[in-house]
């Protein structure tokens, strides 16, 4: 193979069968990529459960050699596969308290990925969730306390293996402290090394202990790790890096590059963190992959070729969705053909990847109905999982977190279940179908009222509307939905929309919230009697949160 041929296999791509995407055109794309550039993956977003398989096997037919095929399943298959199973947040499983249900909703997720010719699952989050205003990891991480996420971690990845996928905890060293978005610009965290390895570090640890088969790196900068050059060369060899015969003064123009101080440098570029630290303090002998370099944390500062260039200076193996595939190719060829790059640093990260593969390639294929595995679950938890959907309906109704309760109204006394309610869903207005079950269970619940949406789109005369209602109603039961997504860049309802939550709480006799986001916002509803956290704004979750309201199910969640 030349040295193009290598470079390409170290590029994963992407395709997308989401329903805003033109799928031939993707198809087209990837297959050229697979086909004529030899790129060694790709990283599936969206699918539909009838056709997703036979896809992937097309696709795969195309390459010369075996090809990872990744996907972010952090919510199970289901979360990017319509007809799959699909889980509540890692908050709402770090909340029932029992790690058995995280490590059944990894082999469940592992099982149904493995079957449609998914080898790579990039899950679990090993972030710590430490700060509150984080906009793009809060309720993906299991919990707050770095040995609680570490215990999870482990028994997710445990599960997730069991069942022959390879598990990506991510996004290392951390991106649980951060106030930015990595995928819009890059985060800066500003804390010392004592803090990182005693927090960050943590669940990180425990994952490479399970045997976690990859880990993902962060496009956040931490200036408290530093880039000392001197350990950079020390441990290079054992992590695959050429930079050990280099120079000092070399090794640190590699960590610093062109483009600044390594303290302001995505953790992805820096050989100090993805090398010395990882490889070397930590012992990780698996696959690297770097976070999309699609990412503005990375794009505002590198172009396609000089990130992929850095990334594998830095200790990458696998360079997820460059912004250009074929500029990113051509830079490691560059770079390769200059001597930057050695061309035995391009074989030593293949053969990573061929061992994962190979890995992969040893494990039987689980069974279609997983209930042997899943009664070993059963015995231990005292509950009947009879199919998948119920592991995922079991970790909501644990996972239910009551946050406050001044007056009694949790489960809702029955005065409050006859009289006249007001039922009022707080959504954003990209996602109008999300309250379908909500929807369907409380209407249902109570004949005459009807769920009424409060989303940054509504009108002044509606938003009052709305207030009037509730003003005359014995009790408002308001759905407060906030989802983590990349790009949004922030979290909790806008200020508009936060005004009138606020009158409309002033306006209530009495009030529930169903908080279908993490219970760090909380503060958005401060006027409400009594809060009930359900994480997110899933099936399974929905559905918990109106048991638990109704009390229909007991309440045992608590803060991770």
């Amino acid at each position: 193979m030349d040295i193009r041929g290598k470079a390409a296999r170290l590029i994963m791509s992407h395709i997308s069968d989401r329903a805003w995407d033109d799928f031939n055109d993707e198809y087209a794309r990837v297959e050229h990529e697979i086909r004529d550039l030899g790129i060694g993956g790709f990283c599936l977003f969206g699918g539909q459960l009838d056709r997703t398989p036979e896809m992937i096997r097309r696709l795969s037919e195309c390459s010369a050699f075996p090809l990872l095929v990744a996907s972010d399943l952090e919510r199970g298959l289901g979360q990017q596969v319509r007809g799959a199973t699909a889980f509540p947040s890692l908050a709402m499983c770090g909340a029932t308290g029992d790690p058995k249900l995280a490590q059944a909703q990894g082999w469940v997720t592992g099982s149904e990925a493995r079957r449609v010719g998914i080898n790579l699952v990039f899950a679990p989050v090993a972030d710590v969730d430490s700060e509150p205003k984080n906009p793009i990891i809060g309720v993906r991480a299991f919990g707050t306390a770095p040995s609680m996420v570490a215990e999870f971690t482990r028994a997710f990845v445990r599960g997730l293996q069991a069942a022959g996928v390879a598990a990506t905890a991510k996004h290392f060293p951390g991106h649980g402290d951060t106030k930015r978005d990595s995928h819009i610009e890059l985060p800066v965290v500003e804390v010392g090394s004592a803090t990182i390895h005693a927090r960050e570090l943590v669940p990180f640890r425990a994952a490479i202990d399970e045997g976690v088969k990859a880990i993902m790196t962060a496009h956040v900068a931490y200036p408290g790790l530093g880039a000392d050059a001197s350990v950079t060369r020390a441990v290079s060899a054992a992590g695959g890096s050429d930079l050990a015969d280099e120079a000092p003064e070399k090794q640190t123009g590699l960590v610093t590059s062109r483009r600044g101080a390594a303290d302001s440098l995505p953790a992805t570029l820096v050989p100090a963190i993805s090398t010395a630290l990882l490889r070397g303090e930590l012992g990780f002998e698996g696959l690297v992959v770097t976070d999309a370099l699609l990412m503005g944390g990375i794009t505002e500062s590198y172009g396609p070729g000089e990130a992929a260039v850095l990334a594998l200076e830095a200790g990458a193996d696998v360079l997820l969705m460059p912004a250009d595939v074929e500029a990113a190719i051509d830079g490691i060829v560059e770079a390769t053909e200059s001597g930057r790059l050695s061309e035995e640093r391009l074989d030593a990260s293949i053969a990573r990847a061929e061992e994962l593969l190979g890995w992969v390639a040893s494990r039987a294929m689980p069974g279609s109905v997983p209930g042997g595995v899943l009664a070993q679950f059963s015995e231990s938890l005292g509950i009947a999982f009879e199919e998948p959907a119920t592991v995922a309906a079991a970790i909501a109704r644990r996972g239910v977190t009551l946050l406050r309760d001044e007056r009694g109204l949790i489960p809702l006394p029955a005065e409050a279940l006859s009289g006249a309610v007001s039922l009022v869903a707080v959504t954003d207005p990209k996602q109008p179908d999300g309250v379908a079950w909500l929807r369907e269970r409380l209407e249902s619940q109570f004949p005459g009222a009807e769920l009424t949406i409060l989303d940054a789109d509504c009108s002044e005369e509606k938003a009052n509307g709305i207030i009037d209602n509730a003003s005359t109603s014995e009790l408002c039961i308001i759905a407060l939905f906030d989802e983590i997504s990349a790009w949004k860049g922030h979290s909790g309802p806008d200020g508009t929309v936060a005004t009138v939550i606020t009158r409309l709480l002033a306006a209530s006799r009495q009030s529930v919230v169903l908080l279908f986001a993490g219970p760090q916002l909380v503060h958005a509803v401060e006027g409400a009697d009594a809060v009930l956290c359900c994480y997110d704004g899933s099936q399974p979750a929905q559905l918990a949160g109106v048991a638990a309201l109704l009390g229909e199910a007991e309440i045992f969640g608590r803060r991770g």
